[in-house]
C-alpha cells in the first residue's frame, strides 16, 4: 500500500517476549531501505518493544518508509485509526 510517498508495512504482534525480537527485525530492513544509518535503532526498538510489553495485548503496527525517515505507528481501536508512536530519521 502506498501512502504519503512511502509504503507501509504491516506486523501483528501478540504479547509475548519470543516475538518481541521481530520488531527489530523489521526496524532494521527499514532502516537499510530507507538510507538511514544505526545510531538511534536501539533506542527506536526499545520505545516500540516498550510499548508492546506495557499493553500487555497483541498490538498492530505499521512502518512508513519515506526516504532519509521511518515512522511506526500503532492502531489504536479506541479512536479507529493510526497513531504516530515512534520516528527514526537519518
Amino acid at each position: 500500500m502506498a501512502s504519503r510517498g512511502g509504503d507501509f508495512v504491516y506486523l501483528t504482534l501478540p504479547p509475548g517476549a519470543e516475538v518481541r525480537s521481530c520488531l527489530g527485525l523489521v526496524v532494521a530492513g527499514m532502516s537499510a531501505r530507507a538510507r538511514i544509518g544505526v545510531g538511534n535503532m536501539d533506542e527506536f526498538v526499545q520505545a516500540l518493544e516498550r510499548l508492546q510489553v506495557e499493553s500487555g495485548r497483541t498490538l498492530r503496527f505499521r512502518f512508513l518508509c519515506e526516504e532519509e525517515k521511518i515512522t511506526a505507528e500503532v492502531e489504536s481501536p479506541e479512536s479507529g485509526g493510526w497513531r504516530t508512536v515512534a520516528e527514526l530519521v537519518a
